[in-house]
């Protein structure tokens, strides 16, 4: 992608995950998902907290959460069972581990 097709990426799909997602998985999402995209896109600049969920009608849902997340460059941190991945501007950054 050339800077300008980046630019218009990220212009068009800025403040409307919805659309986003749509385009993305040619899909048609419910009215719940886009009130939990909606919340999550009026979050701002604030660093937040996802759990990673697992579970089977959850789990696309949160790996479409993330990717958005990662395109839109936010700061945020993923909490496994694990440790924590932590994330700046949609990069990977570190990864805490927990203590035994």
């Amino acid at each position: 992608m050339t800077d300008q097709e980046k630019l218009d990426f990220k212009e068009k799909y800025q403040n409307n995950p919805i659309a986003f997602f749509e385009d993305f998985y040619s899909i048609k999402l419910l009215p719940y998902q886009k009130v939990i995209l909606n919340a999550i896109n009026r979050i701002g600049n604030r660093q937040e907290y996802f759990i990673q969920s697992r579970i089977n009608q959850k789990k696309w849902l949160a790996n479409l959460q993330l990717e958005y997340m990662k395109a839109m460059k936010i700061d945020f941190q993923i909490w496994k069972l694990d440790g924590i991945e932590v994330y700046e501007k949609g990069v990977l950054v570190k990864t805490i581990k927990h203590k035994e």
